[in-house]
Order: structure tokens, then sequence, then C-alpha cells
């Protein structure tokens, strides 16, 4: 089996309640070449992704002090994290294993549900598919950025520039409208 890596440190953090379950997936991570950040409350979560924001984050969806729908629907309006792209971890899903593909529903937009236990080989090919997307949003985003920037008119040092850059400038001259 092909592992895989990204192609240089993308942050991802892990919201995991369960200590051992947070340090596995972290290290997971680590050796894929992600840099990782983690915590075990969505308070923490929303802390460590405003100071930092990731391209990626793996949250789990019953934490002690908040839902792990909560951090996202919080996170998606500050606009630091707008590209960064959310997995969800669920034990509820367990019992389902015949249907593998879950998505959680929030304000419109869906969000991929991982069941528990995970294999690592699924949680590494979902997390690139979240990076790789997220990557490609922000490269859109400055593409049309630049789009937009080059099609504004240049103004040429011949230009006349507005008034109050003409009288800084001492460059009016007044006159009375006799010639």
């Amino acid at each position: 089996m092909q592992k895989i890596r990204p192609k240089s440190k993308h942050r991802v953090v892990v919201v995991e309640d369960d200590r051992t379950s947070r340090k596995l997936i972290t290290r997971i991570l680590e050796q894929a070449g992600y840099d990782v950040l983690e915590c075990g409350e969505g308070k923490d979560a929303l802390h460590i992704a405003e100071m930092n924001p990731p391209r990626a984050m793996i949250v789990d969806v019953m934490l002690p002090d908040m839902k792990g729908t909560k951090i996202v629907e919080e996170l998606t309006y500050n606009n630091d994290c707008r590209f960064t792209k959310y997995l969800f971890l669920t034990g509820i899903l367990a019992n389902r294993a015949a249907k593998p593909n879950y998505f959680f529903q929030i304000d419109g937009a869906r969000y991929r549900a991982l069941s528990k236990p995970i294999r690592k080989g699924q949680l590494l090919r979902h997390l690139a598919d979240a990076v790789t997307h997220s990557m490609e949003m922000e490269e859109a985003e400055r593409l049309e950025k630049q789009k937009k920037e080059s099609a504004m008119p240049r103004s040429s040092s011949n230009a006349v520039r507005n008034e109050d850059d003409l009288i800084a400038d001492d460059q009016v001259i007044l006159s009375d409208g006799l010639n």
C-alpha cells in the first residue's frame, strides 16, 4: 500500500476527548508529515484554530464541553478559517458499517463523518482529500483576486489625479477666467 504524504507540512488540529485516541491519531498524522495540534475540548479547539488557522480539523462529535458540530458552526464565520476543512469522528456510526458514506449537514454544507474505530489508511485518504480541496479553494480565491486586480485600470504617471492630490502637490493654477 502506498503511503499518503503531504507535499508540505499542513497544519491539522485533532479534537478528541479520549486521550489515547487523540495521541494515536496525532502520531499517525505526524508520521505522515502533517503539523499536528491537538486538544480534548471544544473551547480549546476554537482557540487553537483562531490563533493558528489549520488546513484541516479532525473533530470528535461528542466532546465534554460542546458538540463537535458547534466548533464547525463557529469557525465557518471566521474568515481566517475559510479554507479549513473538517472531518468528524463518531462512535454513533459504528453499527452502520454497511453504508460507509456519512455526512453531517451544518448551515447547508456537508461534512464527512468517519466511524470509530477508524483505519489508518481511511483516515489518511480522507484527510489528504480534505487538504487537497482546501488548497484548491485557496488557489481559486488567489486566481480570482489576481484576475480582478489585472482587470482594474492602471493609472499612468501622466493621468490626471484627483483634486486633493493636485492641490497637495501645488499643481493647481487658479485663474479668474480671463485670458
